[in-house]
């Protein structure tokens, strides 16, 4: 007994020296005992959000301000990124900004990656300018923006007004006005100080401000006259649109690489190569510098020197006297734009396509870029001055066949409208420009594939064939298509077989960046099935998903921006219960089919088809037909009807038939610039012959002969944009 009393007492010992000595846990930031809380700002719109934090420490910060800053711009690589931030419809853009003494291309100010710019172009006399989808100067102040004094600029946009109403402000005051502006294309991206490619701001920019309504005039005059502080947060005045704030960067944090937004909506700008300023004496300081700032007393590192033996210093500005670039001044240079004419006999020598009219045909002689007054463009609407370009800053290539002055069908092409005939060709398929040489395929007036550089043609082996698409990787020429055999392409001449059951056709080409082969189309399996597909390098051939059932056709190829992702454009078709046998439009991403919706429940639309297919960064379109059924009493209904899609919505295009013999087709489709160009074929209208099938191309959903007689069966069939 004596023992185990002993024996209790020791372990009760024990147990009480344990509990003694146990520590008590640690607190986690949250003051939990224990706890694995991280403490950060919680709120997805401060400015410095921490998305690992489980507990909100308190530390939320909306905006930093850290005195009177402003961000300096370089015009050559400096911006600021805002994000996917400004939506289709209102808005208004407001901000102070400073240009600097010289040249810079484009001085965009808030200006998103497509869709809607805010600038002030140096071609354009450097004036505020504004506009959307490719037209970016429709409102334009008259006067150019001053340089080296901030000045507050604004845009308003509003599109239920007068079916789109952009207005101008320079220091509140309105200085142009526009109506009838189509909202914006959607637009990924939102920018200070550039747009999608570069064009950069030359100069400071402070205070930038967004809203997602069109602020009215006493609004913006409030603004401007608060003494370069917006507080766009705060109603007063006249100014009583704090609730619409989209996003608001004062640009007083003073450092760092990121903006913050005073909006509270959690904009954060990421900023590029922009340099923090503070004060109105910063600038170059340098006095052998060409725009050295007496009254500075800080340098920005902004200074410019002459280092070209051509170029002078005039007005703190570098001028470029060495127009053409080919290493000779132009006071010593009788031919300063290399158009072929020299500058006594010019009248314009510092713009090569401008020099004289020699010929009296109301068209420039040097309108192709040098003097060629057979090659001078057409004035289809008399009014002395050339076609303008389709789309501005830009040349486009549209490819197809019309008839020649003999009354003969005649493979040709379209430069902005103005056809180049080819010789020995019934009709062309594709066109592509490397470096201002234009490469087409197309038939020959024998029947046979053929594809001609500049004007020269070169037939391809193999008979009663056909060449439907052409691809140009460095130096070689590849061109798809099929002969008598079946189908093939031919790199430099030289054909490559592809499947040769004579049941089997080719219709697109792409040259992947590693220099992958990939050709699109068909081929006819034993159960005599058509069954679309593509081969790679050769014959190595891979089918592509059809409804179960059903068959399809490959028509184009493209690729995503990396030259990775593989796109393919055409149709299946399998057994309806309503319509038969019919066709179904579609693309492939790779090997994934998506098809692409009919856009209606009628039953009397027959079927879809797609020719063109195109990239444009993450949008897709694709360009085809609706097929209808006509009424067995009325001749006026069914037919082919020009269609396209963009990212998976139907855009249905004018020129469809009169009567069921009409044939309307959008054949191929490029996006540049925020413009879409489609082409194909439209009905002559109702002052024409009705079933006749003209070449056309559609601009932004606006058809456009391209014969001056409809009718004619005419036809464009592929377009490049160069």
């Amino acid at each position: 007994m004596i023992k185990r009393l002993f024996f209790s007492l020791i372990i009760s010992l024990f147990f009480c020296t344990c509990a003694k000595d146990e520590e008590p846990l640690p607190q986690d930031c949250a003051g939990v005992a224990g706890g694995n809380n991280i403490c950060g700002c919680t709120d997805i719109t401060a400015f410095n959000y921490n998305s690992s934090a489980t507990f909100d420490d308190g530390s939320c910060q909306s905006h930093i301000d850290n005195g009177d800053y402003y961000l300096s711009f370089n015009g050559s690589n400096s911006f600021v990124d805002l994000g996917d931030m400004l939506s289709q419809g209102s808005y208004t853009k407001a901000a102070w900004v400073k240009r600097n003494y010289g040249y810079a291309v484009a001085n965009n100010i808030i200006s998103g990656n497509t869709g809607h710019a805010f600038w002030a172009p140096q071609n354009q006399g450097a004036k505020l300018s504004a506009g959307h989808n490719g037209s970016y100067t429709v409102v334009q102040d008259p006067d150019s923006l001053p340089e080296a004094v901030w000045t507050f600029v604004a845009v308003t946009y509003d599109p239920d007004v007068a079916s789109g109403t952009m207005t101008l402000f320079t220091n509140g005051a309105q200085v142009d006005q526009a109506t009838g502006v189509a909202p914006q294309e959607e637009s990924s991206n939102t920018y200070i100080g550039k747009f999608n490619n570069g064009n950069i701001w030359y100069g400071s920019i402070d205070e930038v401000a967004i809203w997602n309504k069109a602020l009215g005039t006493s609004e913006i005059a409030e603004l401007v006259n608060s003494d370069n502080d917006m507080n766009a947060t705060l109603d007063r005045g006249s100014y009583v649109s704090s609730g619409d704030l989209e996003g608001y960067w004062k640009m007083n944090e003073g450092e760092g690489e990121v903006l913050s937004d005073a909006s509270g909506n959690g904009y954060v700008g990421t900023i590029n190569m922009a340099v923090w300023n503070t004060c109105d004496e910063c600038g170059c300081t340098d006095p052998t510098a060409c725009n050295y700032d007496p009254a500075a007393t800080v340098d920005n590192r902004t200074c410019e020197y002459v280092d070209d033996p051509c170029d002078t210093c005039v007005d703190s500005e570098i001028l470029a006297n060495d127009y053409d670039l080919d290493g000779v001044c132009d006071d010593q240079d009788d031919d300063d734009d290399n158009d072929g004419v020299t500058d006594d006999n010019d009248a314009d020598p510092f713009d090569n396509t401008v020099c004289s009219d020699t010929d009296g045909d109301g068209c420039d002689d040097c309108s192709s870029g040098i003097f060629d007054p057979s090659n001078d463009g057409p004035d289809d609407d008399g009014d002395g001055i050339c076609n303008s370009y389709i789309i501005s800053g830009r040349t486009v290539y549209i490819v197809g066949e019309s008839y020649n002055s003999e009354g003969n069908l005649t493979a040709c092409y379209w430069v902005d409208g103005s056809r180049v005939e080819l010789p020995g060709g019934a009709w062309a398929t594709d066109i592509v420009v490397v470096n201002g040489t234009v490469y087409t395929s197309g038939t020959g007036e024998a029947s046979d594939a053929c594809y001609w550089i500049n004007n020269t043609r070169y037939d391809l082996p193999g008979n009663g064939g056909e060449a439907e698409a052409i691809a140009v990787d460095g130096s070689d020429v590849y061109v798809a298509g099929w002969y008598n055999n079946g189908s093939c392409y031919w790199k430099n001449g030289e054909r490559v077989n592809l499947t040769t059951n004579g049941e089997s056709m080719a219709f697109a080409i792409g040259i992947r960046n590693n220099g992958d082969v990939f050709v699109g189309g068909y081929y006819v399996n034993n159960h005599h099935y058509v069954i679309p597909c593509y081969w790679k390098n050769g014959n190595n051939r891979s089918n592509l998903p059809v409804p179960t059932g059903g068959d399809g056709e490959v028509y184009d190829i493209t690729f995503d921006e990396d030259g990775n992702m593989r796109y393919y454009a055409g149709y299946t078709m399998k057994p309806d219960d309503l319509t038969g046998y019919a066709p179904k439009s579609c693309y492939w991403r790779h090997t994934v089919r998506t098809d692409l919706p009919d856009g209606t429940s009628d039953i009397s639309l027959y079927g879809t088809g797609s020719y063109g297919i195109t990239i444009d960064g993450e949008d897709i379109y694709v360009a085809g037909y609706t097929d209808w059924i006509g009424d067995y009493y009325d001749d006026n209904t069914g037919g082919r009807f020009p269609r396209y899609w963009k990212n998976n919505t139907a855009h249905d295009l004018e020129g469809g038939p009169n009567t069921i013999f009409g044939t309307g087709q959008a054949n191929d489709i490029r996006v540049a610039d925020g413009n879409v160009v489609v082409v194909g074929i439209a009905t002559g209208g109702p002052n024409n012959d009705d079933s006749g099938e003209s070449a056309c191309y559609w601009l932004n959903g606006e058809l456009n002969y391209l014969e001056d007689v409809r009718g004619e069966w005419s036809e464009a069939k592929g377009v490049f944009i160069d």
